[in-house]
């Protein structure tokens, strides 16, 4: 096992740049012994830890435009637009079956990062400290404001990791994590928008229960693009090592076109080559 952290960035589908990163990592047998997943990095990392080379492209080419999976059906079955269910239990035990035995058994540390809608603030959990079943964590990072539901764990609700935390490096380093390497989904130079008038009032009437949480939606832009200017220092200064995509990506969340899905994953398996020396010597 390698001496290696990986940090990987949601996006939903734009997750498929990170599929094909940890798809090469695996063909070279490079196991990261700490593993920090945010929204969709959370869902595509827990392939690499059961070591199922090619997963989670399969899964997401073949089944983003089933409406059980993304779309209509998926919220009048299940309350949001994501099929979790039809993705636990369909998905990984009959059509792809997730090999949870490798994933359960693991050295690798996999840690899921969610946000506590009551308290406004991130939590980081990894799979052997699970009191629920980690799927259910992993539902709770990937669970996109207004999008999905909230995710009940004991006595609190989750949502997205990435409203709190989208990138958690300061946390790997403030731990002791010396070998970092961050995958993103957007490119370096990517800054979000601010939240408009609007969505700050529909965040704050869907969650009006939830005042901490409306406080993190509504400056998630900043803290953001802050993170990312950091984390550019970071890389400059050689504290760690980031792989994102070269040019801007033009893939939305929840998209369908699945010619640009696989182009994205032949850009993330791309450039992984080209930085392998780097991580080597690294």
């Amino acid at each position: 096992m390698e001496d290696l952290t990986l940090i990987l960035e949601g996006g939903a589908l734009r997750s498929l740049y990170t599929s094909g990163v940890l798809d090469v990592l695996m063909k070279y047998n490079i196991e990261a012994n700490y593993i920090l997943g945010v929204s969709a990095g959370a869902l595509t990392g827990m392939n690499y830890v059961s070591k199922q080379i090619g997963r989670s492209a399969k899964l997401n080419l073949e089944y983003c435009d089933d409406p059980k999976y993304i779309g209509l059906k998926a919220l009048k079955k299940e309350g949001g637009l994501i099929g979790y269910n039809y993705l636990f239990n369909d998905i990984s035990k009959n059509k792809y079956p997730f090999d949870y035995e490798t994933f359960k058994f693991s050295e690798q540390k996999f840690i899921s990062v969610i946000t506590n809608c009551e308290m406004g603030v991130t939590e980081y959990v990894e799979k052997s400290d699970c009191k629920e079943d980690v799927f259910k964590v992993v539902q709770a990072s990937s669970s996109m404001p207004l999008c999905s539901k909230m995710v009940k764990i004991g006595n609190n609700h989750y949502l997205d990791g990435a409203v709190t935390m989208p990138i958690p490096v300061d946390w790997a380093i403030k731990e002791g994590h010396k070998n970092i390497l961050v995958v993103l989904t957007r490119d370096r130079n990517y800054r979000k928008p601010e939240v408009s008038r609007t969505m700050k009032s529909l965040y704050k009437r869907v969650y009006h229960k939830y005042p901490k949480l409306v406080e993190k939606l509504c400056t998630m832009p900043e803290r953001y693009n802050t993170l990312k200017e950091h984390i550019n220092e970071l890389e400059k200064k050689g504290r760690i090592i980031v792989i994102a995509p070269k040019e801007p990506v033009t893939v939305s969340r929840l998209e369908k076109d699945k010619e640009k899905l696989q182009k994205l994953y032949d850009a993330g398996k791309a450039d992984m080559e080209e930085k392998m020396k780097l991580l080597n010597d690294f």
